[in-house]
């Protein structure tokens, strides 16, 4: 009769376990934690634990084998009452299968000491590498985790926004922190998201599987927790089952440090539980199904540049030893075992590199948290769901700082901070609301007294710890060796230090090198490597602020922009309080100054108009927090134009900073994508045409940036312009904007708010904005649905006597012919208003007619009349046609 083979037993002896009751199960579980003990097969409880019948039984197969797994069970089976279990299974062939001899029962100590039979069956190499990967990957280690402090991996792991995304280096990996709310037109649009189970799977465009995936995503976007996640799973038997016999995880920063010359068998050995073992039949097996075959290459943008185009001929054979630059070259570009498949994690910065390197990858973006998973995070990381609760609604409240959140790194490090000042006894208070305060704040925590010290503990030598952030920074290096230390004048007993107070912390996994915690932890103590006091950049022209600042130049593509953002947020007046009581480092007080003469000095060489880089200016002298230092900053500039403002925190950052404005002529701030083609009615687009595909779809903006935007109109008596292109401020920002404009300071003459979300409820304030604002002369409302009630509240204000409005845009305003007696109205009592543009109107002719009898009247001074996009009747087009002989001075186009 034929040896049972380990797939048969595993099936049949999950049937018998499927025949327990809840109950039933749990006590066997509890007869098999006590049977097993004190041998060295041991289960760990917590995988028992919530193990059902299937998982159980493959527990028990993975750790003795199926013959002693058949025989542990028919024990228990006679200890739990189960008769019928027990008589039944001694008839099964597992049981024959086990030669004389073999023990029948776990009734000796003997028996409890679980050694093998001769006769049982070779453990199956995959269960034992699945155990391994188990092992390895559960566990995970928290950044400032203190000795043997460890977290279960899936009790702390949350699902991650996934978009099918093609290579585009322009989202830069410095803009993770302020795309928090632009997460929302991804999520309107579910067809491009992904999950994780189905990244290898084809799809329309697609129709073979994928054998490369790149996974792409900014610094503290979880690209390495969702790799360990991918390896877990698939060893629980969760992820991949029927795709991947293997996978294989490759950690770039081990590899950068690796041995000179390496075969690929030795990159698989390095990742077998058991060196010793014989690998060979092992190779034969992966060689004969390469296409079973996943490797997982963490972190492709930490490898050396020697990595991204080595020199030399490929590796083509399992057993050849070459350098391990080509190894790996040869393996990304399916040199070697072409029809394995490659899962490759990177930041965005370093896509083109390994675009050079694929053929037809899928990519995949990793957007970070949903407002529901953020959520999930804050009660999975506090296990007590009252705290849990309290935290979260005290972010919820905080809009900047829940918005943060989206990047699972700073959710991290907002409830790590928190959490502290929770077990401090301390009441949750309101904090500051920018990326350099939550740092700061997580930096404190960090120094936080032990019990009984009343200082905090504040790292030995933090100018060494600055400098060397500062010049891995230019040399863009993350991992420093022990000379690298040395240089800084960093020895062992700071180091030391550092991974005791985990600001500074050694690589658990590469134990000859140090890193920051995070790269951003990097480029956040590189920023302060400016600002202290005596520190000696002025001394290195290479490292100096001025070459900085020109490198950076305001670029949000730059790799120095966090860190400029750093340095100004740094500058606040409360973070440097912080720094000098109470960690007593000394701020230079120059720094500020010496920022605002480079300001000056690149306004005067590139001329008074702000619009490239204008968001990423803006961004920064929002981190400062400070008035006066924003309005000298914003001084040397007459124009400033924002484009592409797609997030609330970006209309935050916008408005905060442009509130502060003294001399700014014109300001336009454009939301999004817009239409600037002045001809867009000229289409035939109907004025019934739904607003909502035209206007963003998202939720109106907070007050308070329509407030602050009002205060720029109320203190800035040089503002004459200002443009709010698809902004969704909603009637509600309307009326807080026309405070603003009813100020007797504000001098404000054209005023533009197309596609802002506004309805005919928001035409009250506008009505009394121009009867009020006598400076007012140009307006365009076009694309909000006013519709007839909207109309006739600004007509009301038109025909004032006050109202010295002299052109007006109400494109695509949901007009019908009943408003053309309200605009007919107002061209004869009106004598100021010289251009009006009703393109894209539904006006037909009877409106028509009614809007010719307005314009024939002597008192009317219009010169200008746009009717685009309208059809209208030859009749309609023959008396357009007379009134043009009449008035010569009129130029109607249609």
């Amino acid at each position: 009769m034929p040896r049972t083979t380990v797939r048969d037993g595993l099936c049949c002896l999950s049937a018998y376990l499927e025949e327990l009751g809840a109950m039933e199960l749990k006590k066997f579980k509890m007869y098999l934690r006590t049977a097993t003990e004190t041998g060295e097969g041991t289960i760990p409880w917590g995988r028992m634990e919530t193990a059902g019948p299937l998982e159980m039984a493959q527990l028990l197969v993975a750790h003795f084998g199926i013959g002693e797994a058949w025989l542990l069970a028919l024990s228990i089976f006679d200890r739990i009452q189960r008769k019928d279990l027990w008589e039944r299974g001694q008839r099964e062939d597992l049981v024959r299968d086990i030669p004389p001899g073999g023990p029948s029962s776990l009734g000796s100590q003997s028996a409890c000491s679980l050694e093998f039979f001769p006769g049982t069956p070779r453990k199956d190499p995959r269960e034992t590498y699945r155990d391994y990967v188990r092992r390895k990957f559960r566990l995970m280690e928290d950044r400032n985790a203190r000795l043997g402090e460890c977290v279960n991996l899936s009790h702390r792991y949350t699902r991650l926004l996934l978009v099918k995304e093609h290579s585009n280096p322009v989202w830069a990996q410095q803009k993770l922190l302020d795309t928090g709310q632009g997460h929302a037109r991804t999520v309107a649009h579910q067809a491009s998201l992904i999950q994780m189970e189905t990244l290898f799977e084809p799809d329309e465009e697609r129709p073979e599987p994928p054998r490369t995936v790149v996974l792409q995503g900014a610094a503290g976007m979880g690209k390495s927790m969702l790799a360990h996640k991918v390896m877990l799973d698939w060893a629980d038997g969760r992820l991949f089952q029927d795709r991947f016999d293997y996978l294989f995880y490759i950690n770039c920063r081990e590899m950068n440090r690796s041995a000179p010359e390496r075969s690929a068998q030795d990159l698989i050995s390095s990742c077998w539980p058991e060196p010793s073992a014989p690998l060979q039949e092992l190779l034969q097996e992966l060689l004969r199904v390469p296409e079973r075959l996943l490797f997982i290459i963490d972190g492709f943008d930490e490898l050396k540049p020697s990595f991204h185009d080595p020199r030399g001929p490929w590796c083509l054979c399992w057993e050849e030893k070459r350098p391990t630059e080509l190894l790996l070259s040869s393996l990304i570009r399916k040199k070697l075992l072409p029809e394995m498949s490659l899962l490759i994690t990177t930041r965005p910065t370093a896509l083109e590199k390994l675009h050079r390197l694929l053929e037809h990858p899928r990519h995949v973006e990793i957007l970070g948290f949903s407002e529901e998973e953020r959520k999930e995070y804050f009660y999975k990381y506090f296990h007590n769901a009252e705290q849990a609760g309290q935290v979260f609604n005290f972010v919820r409240d905080n809009e900047p700082l829940f918005t943060l959140c989206f990047v699972p790194l700073v959710c991290w490090v907002v409830c790590t901070c928190l959490k502290q000042q929770l077990e401090g006894g301390g009441l949750l208070r309101q904090t500051s609301r920018t990326t350099t305060a939550v740092y700061m704040l997580y930096l404190l925590s960090l120094m936080q007294p032990k019990p009984g010290s009343p200082t905090l503990q504040s790292p030995p030598n933090q100018r060494g710890l600055c400098s060397l952030a500062a010049d891995g920074l230019w040399n863009q290096k993350i991992l420093f060796e022990e000379q690298d230390l040395r240089k800084h004048g960093l020895d062992g007993a700071d180091v030391s230090s550092f991974l005791n107070m985990n600001i500074f912390q050694k690589d658990i996994n590469c134990e000859k090198f140090y890193s920051f915690i995070h790269l951003s932890f990097q480029e956040f103590f590189a920023a302060m490597y400016y600002i202290l006091d005596g520190a000696d950049s002025g001394s290195r022209p290479d490292h100096s602020l001025t070459r900085l600042m020109n490198e950076y130049g305001f670029s949000e593509r730059s790799f120095l922009a966090l860190t400029v953002r750093f340095l100004f947020g740094l500058l606040n007046e409360e973070t440097k309080s912080y720094l000098e009581k109470s960690l007593c480092w000394k701020v230079s007080p120059r720094i500020k100054v010496e920022l605002l003469e480079w300001i000056q000095s690149k306004a005067l060489s590139e001329g008074s108009t702000l619009q490239v880089g204008s968001l990423e200016f803006l961004s920064c002298l929002y981190e400062i927090q400070e008035e006066d230092f924003i309005q000298q900053a914003l001084s040397h500039f007459q124009v400033v134009v924002v484009s592409n403002i797609t997030t609330k925190m970006e209309h935050m950052v916008s408005s905060f900073c442009l509130k502060n404005c003294r001399s700014v002529l014109v300001l336009h701030l454009c939301g999004g994508a817009y239409s600037t083609d002045e001809e867009d009615g000229a289409r035939g687009t109907s004025g019934h045409q739904t607003l909502l595909a035209q206007s963003p779809e998202r939720n109106v903006l907070p007050d308070a940036y329509s407030d602050q935007l009002a205060t720029a109109l109320s203190t800035n008596p040089n503002l004459i312009e200002l443009a709010l292109y698809h902004n969704a401020l909603g009637s509600r920002g309307v009326k807080l904007l026309c405070q603003g404009l009813r100020h007797p300071n504000c001098k404000l003459q054209n005023l533009r708010l197309k596609r802002c979300r506004f309805c005919s409820a928001a035409c009250q304030d506008l009505r009394a904005a121009l009867i009020t604002n006598r400076n007012l002369m140009r307006m365009d409302l076009s694309s909000n649905a006013l519709g007839l009630p909207g109309v006739k509240l600004l007509c009301e204000g038109l025909r004032h006597p006050k109202c010295r409005l002299q052109m007006i845009q109400l494109r695509k305003c949901q007009l019908e012919a009943g408003a053309c007696q309200e605009l007919a109205s107002v061209l004869s009592a009106n004598r100021h208003l010289v251009e009006l543009d009703l393109t894209g109107n539904a006006l037909e002719d009877s409106g028509l007619r009614l809007l010719c009898q307005g314009l024939k009247h002597p008192a009317c001074r219009l010169q200008i009349l746009w009717l685009f996009g309208m059809d209208l009747s030859k009749t309609t087009h023959r008396e357009l046609a007379v009134l043009r002989g009449t008035k010569p001075y009129l130029d109607i186009g249609c």
